[in-house]
């Protein structure tokens, strides 16, 4: 008789257990997410309430939803941002709350989601001021990822002269900016 042709019950239910062992670690590690969404929405209520006012329509969204449809997809980390019309909506002091909340909004969500999320700071352009304001907030306080900017702001597109101020202060800062949205 072949020796090697030859395997006890015990080995072959062995054999069988590590084979089975080792396909569920390979399935474990394909399930487990490892996604990066660089371009995953938040939805303060109060930039929903702005955007309805302007006829912006978005979507019923809470933490819990943004979760489960990362986990759904296989998205370990989602970097956050908003979707347009944005933060600008004609009115300065608006555009600076809603600005605000938001950032605040994301830095929770980082805090209390470690790995989950990254933070794409919002800033209130065409406001220069208010904007120069939210950048130090974002990096200097709250130790944002980057910063979200639409392509346009009304009929003022990015390269506008008037927004030198900014661009200086984010090439300063050697900024990552987030997907801009048409």
């Amino acid at each position: 008789m072949n020796p090697h042709a030859y395997c006890s019950r015990r080995s072959f239910l062995g054999g069988l257990a590590g084979l089975g062992l080792g396909s569920l670690a390979r399935l474990d590690a394909q399930a487990r997410p490892h996604r990066i969404d660089i371009h995953h929405h938040l939805f303060t209520p109060e930039f929903r309430a702005a955007s309805a006012a302007v006829g912006g329509n978005t979507p019923p969204w809470t933490v819990e939803q943004s979760l489960a449809e990362m986990d759904r997809n296989g998205i370990q980390t989602a970097l956050l941002s908003i979707n347009p019309p944005g933060i600008w909506l004609g009115d300065l002091q608006q555009s600076r709350r809603l600005a605000r909340g938001i950032n605040d909004m994301a830095a929770k969500m980082r805090s209390d989601h470690p790995g989950r999320y990254g933070q794409f700071t919002v800033i209130p352009l065409p406001d220069i001021e208010g904007s120069l304001r939210e950048i130090e907030y974002g990096y200097d306080t709250l130790k944002a990822d980057g910063i979200a900017l639409m392509t346009n702001y009304g009929d003022r597109w990015l390269g506008d002269a008037a927004f030198a101020p900014v661009w200086e202060e984010l090439n300063r800062r050697k900024a990552e900016i987030g997907r801009a949205h048409v």
